[in-house]
């Protein structure tokens, strides 16, 4: 099983653009909004113990209720302006690069153009710290883009599209209890994160929050 890494995108595999037309084609979102799952970012990988139960009932065959991996995923609300974490299991989750986007037909397309899941695979992290620098969550634009069948429906529901965000602090992640006594891996985590700055609607204030420096990049156009 190839397990995903310290900032990769991901989704449930629910999500509404894995999905294509009968003629192969990328459809626009028909669900509600509000019922379309967010892109995350893997912010640190768990191996649970092999003895770990992974069955239901050992007498029903093919009972499983877990894995052997899960991840601590990140995203944002941006209702609620704020970041969520939230353990899945490895099964449940998708890699974002098997999206399909809906695109208009145009009769001329750039020579220099590529298409949104290649441009964002190319994002070099912002791993040079640099107080006050701006930058973008990773999964900004992959938000933003997103066609829905009914367009009334993408400002009425939930979004997870974030604001741009300031650095404003740095540590680094505690290298602790990452291995199990017979020295086999049992955490996977980021080593350093950076502080980020933003003005929260929901609360009319500041906030901050510690993310992977793996999570951010330059500011782009959206």
């Amino acid at each position: 099983m190839d397990i995903f890494n310290i900032g990769d995108i991901v989704t449930l595999k629910s999500h509404p653009l894995f999905r294509v037309g009968k003629n192969k084609t990328p459809q626009k979102i028909s669900e509600f909004s509000a019922q379309v799952p967010p892109l995350m970012l893997i912010k640190e990988v768990v191996f649970e113990n092999k003895e770990t139960k992974t069955q239901f009932d050992d007498k029903i065959e093919g009972s499983r209720i877990a894995d052997l991996v899960k991840y601590s995923c990140v995203y944002f609300n941006a209702n609620k302006s704020e970041f969520v974490e939230k353990t899945i299991y490895h099964s449940f989750l998708q890699s974002y690069k098997e999206l399909k986007y809906f695109k208009k037909e145009k009769t001329e397309k750039p020579k220099d153009s590529i298409d949104l899941i290649t441009e964002v695979s190319s994002y070099i992290p912002v791993l040079n710290y640099e107080y006050g620098k701006q930058v973008q969550f990773k999964t900004k634009k992959l938000e933003h883009r997103k066609s829905y069948a009914l367009n009334n429906e993408k400002i009425s529901g939930t979004s997870f599209q974030t604001p741009d965000f300031i650095v404003s602090g740095i540590r680094n992640e505690e290298q602790k209890d990452l291995f199990y006594p017979n020295r086999e891996p049992k955490r996977i985590v980021c080593k350093q994160l950076f502080k980020v700055i933003w003005f929260c609607h929901f609360q009319q204030k500041f906030s901050e929050y510690f993310l992977p420096k793996e999570f951010l990049v330059e500011g782009l156009e959206i």
